[in-house]
C-alpha cells in the first residue's frame, strides 16, 4: 500500500469538463489501467483520491495536483505509462511521487497558484504606461471587491493581500500578457477574472475583462514565506 502525489496537465477540451467529472474520468482512467486503488471502509466506500484546489472550467492547467492511495506496490515509472495509455487527449500525468502518510493533504497545504493571464486592451497604451498602472495598483494597501455571500448578501473584500506578485510580461497587437501569484487555496482564494476585473477599474485600463486566457500554471505550499511545489 502507498501513496502517490502527482502532478498532471488539463488542456485542449478536456479544459470544458468540470471538476466533478474529471474526478469520475481519472477514476475510470485508473480501472482502465488496471491500477489498484484504495476505497474507504462502510455502507459507501469510495475511491482515496484527493484533489488540490480545483480548476474553473475553461481554465488551461499545466501544474494540478491529485493524491492517490493505491492497494498495490507500483513504481512511479509504471504507474506514468499506466494511466497516460489509459487517458483521454488533454489529460496527462508529467510526475509521480510516493509520499508518506503524514504529509499533509494537498488542499490544506496548496496556498498559492501561478497564472498566466492573456486580455485584449482597447486603448493605445505602452507596455511602460502598463507597468506604471501595475505599479501604483501593487502599492495599493486596501483593493475592496464586492462579493455576494452564499445567503445572497453583499460582502466587502480586501483582495490586496492575495495578490503577491503581478507583473506585465509582453503587449503585442493590444494583447497584453501577464503573470500573476495569487492566493488559491482554503484560507484564501482570488479568481484570476476578479484580479483583471479589480485592476481594469481601479487602473483605469480599458480592457476586455469578459474574455480573458487563464492558465494554470502551478500550484504551491508556503513554507518559512517561500513558496515550493508539491512535488
Amino acid at each position: 500500500m502507498s501513496i502517490l502525489r502527482c502532478k498532471f496537465t488539463k488542456e485542449k477540451d478536456m479544459i470544458y469538463i468540470s471538476h466533478l467529472d474529471l474526478q469520475r474520468l481519472l477514476q475510470r482512467s485508473l480501472r482502465r489501467a488496471g491500477i489498484k486503488v484504495s476505497y474507504s471502509q462502510g455502507f459507501n466506500p469510495h475511491p482515496k483520491i484527493s484533489f488540490g484546489q480545483a480548476l474553473s472550467l475553461g481554465t488551461v492547467s499545466f501544474g494540478e495536483y491529485i493524491d492517490i492511495e493505491l492497494d498495490e506496490d507500483i513504481s512511479e515509472d509504471d504507474f506514468l505509462t499506466r494511466i497516460n495509455n489509459a487517458l483521454p487527449d488533454g489529460v496527462k500525468f508529467l510526475k509521480a511521487v510516493c509520499i508518506d502518510k503524514s504529509i499533509p493533504s494537498l488542499m490544506s497545504s496548496i496556498s498559492h497558484g501561478s497564472y498566466t493571464l492573456e486580455i485584449k486592451v482597447n486603448d493605445n497604451i505602452t507596455i511602460d504606461d502598463i507597468k506604471a498602472k501595475i505599479d501604483e495598483f501593487m502599492k495599493k494597501d486596501e483593493i475592496v471587491f464586492i462579493k455576494k455571500t452564499k445567503k445572497g448578501k453583499l460582502k466587502e473584500v480586501n483582495i490586496r493581500p492575495l495578490i503577491r506578485r503581478l507583473n506585465e510580461v509582453s503587449l503585442e497587437d493590444n494583447i497584453l500578457i501577464l503573470n500573476a501569484i495569487i492566493s488559491t487555496g482554503s484560507s484564501g482564494n482570488l479568481n484570476p477574472n476578479t484580479l483583471v476585473e479589480k485592476l481594469s477599474e481601479v487602473s483605469n485600463l480599458n480592457m476586455d475583462i469578459d474574455n480573458i486566457k487563464i492558465i494554470r500554471n502551478d500550484l504551491y505550499s508556503e513554507d518559512n514565506k517561500k513558496l515550493i511545489t508539491p512535488i
